[in-house]
C-alpha cells in the first residue's frame, strides 16, 4: 500500500514533464547550424520503364518526381525533426528555372554544386528511378467457354459476355537510388539502394475494365516502403557528416 502512495505522485509528475522531455524546441540559433539539404528532380533511367506498353507512364515523369519529393520530405521532416533543415519545393523550382534545368538527362556533380550553392544549402539529395517494372499474368475464357455458355443458357448475348471474360493479375516492381552529396566538395557521402513489389488484379468483361494507366497511388504504394526504409540511412550519413565538419 504505501509503495502504492510513493508510486502514483511519480507518475503524475512523469506525466506532467513527459512531453517537455520529449518536444524540446530548439531556439533561432540552434536552428541555424542545423544542416540544410534539398531535393533535386528525381530522374528515370532510360530502361527504367519495364513492360509498360500503355498508360503513358515515361510521360508522367515530371509528376512522379513531385511525388517522390514530397515523399521523402514528409519522411525526413517526421524522422529529422530538430536534425537538419529543408528547403522548399517553390524555391527549388526557382533556381531550376534560372539555370534552365531540363528534367531529362543526368545530373554531373558540377550542375548539383552549383544548384546547391545558389539555394545556400551545404548538402544534396539526388534520386533516379532505375526500375519501375510492370508485369501481367492471368487467364483468358476464350472462345469456347463462351460456346458452351451460348449453347445452355440459349443466349447469343450471354456467350459473348461469357467468352471475354479476362482476369488480370498485375506485378509492379519499383527501384530507387538515392545519393547524398556534400555541395562544397561534390563528395557523395552515401549512395543507397532499395526496391520494393507491389501486386494487383483486375478483371475485365467483354472487353471493358479498367486500363492500369498512371495512378498516383500506386506511385505511393510501391516506393513508400522503400522511402521509409531509406531515409533514416539518409539522416544518420547526414548529421554524422555535420558532426565530423
Amino acid at each position: 500500500m504505501r509503495l502504492r502512495k510513493l508510486l502514483i505522485p511519480l507518475l503524475a509528475v512523469f506525466a506532467i514533464t513527459a512531453p517537455v522531455f520529449a518536444q524540446k524546441k530548439l531556439s533561432k540559433e540552434e536552428k541555424s547550424k542545423l544542416p540544410r539539404i534539398a531535393i533535386l528532380d528525381f530522374k528515370a533511367a532510360p530502361d527504367a520503364w519495364h513492360g509498360w506498353h500503355h498508360g503513358g507512364w515515361g510521360n508522367n515523369m515530371s509528376t512522379i518526381s513531385d511525388q517522390l519529393r514530397d515523399m521523402f520530405t514528409t519522411e525526413i521532416m517526421e524522422k529529422g525533426k530538430n536534425k537538419l533543415r529543408m528547403v522548399e519545393r517553390e524555391r527549388l523550382q526557382d533556381i531550376r528555372a534560372e539555370l534552365n534545368f531540363q528534367q531529362s538527362g543526368e545530373v554531373d556533380t558540377a550542375t548539383v554544386q552549383k544548384i546547391g550553392k545558389l539555394l545556400g544549402v551545404k548538402y544534396v539529395m539526388t534520386g533516379k528511378i532505375t526500375r519501375f517494372a510492370y508485369k501481367e499474368g492471368g487467364f483468358n475464357t476464350g472462345w469456347g467457354v463462351g460456346a458452351l455458355v451460348g449453347k445452355v443458357t440459349g443466349s447469343g448475348m450471354a456467350g459473348a459476355v461469357a467468352g471475354s471474360v479476362n482476369v488480370k493479375k498485375a506485378s509492379f516492381t519499383g527501384r530507387l537510388d538515392i545519393r547524398l552529396i556534400e555541395v562544397e566538395t561534390g563528395e557523395i557521402l552515401g549512395a543507397w539502394k532499395d526496391e520494393d513489389k507491389v501486386d494487383d488484379t483486375s478483371v475485365k468483361v467483354a472487353g471493358t475494365g479498367a486500363e492500369v494507366s498512371y495512378d498516383e497511388e500506386l506511385v505511393n504504394k510501391v516506393f513508400e516502403p522503400i522511402i521509409q526504409r531509406i531515409t533514416p540511412k539518409l539522416l544518420r550519413a547526414t548529421v554524422a557528416a555535420h558532426e565530423d565538419d
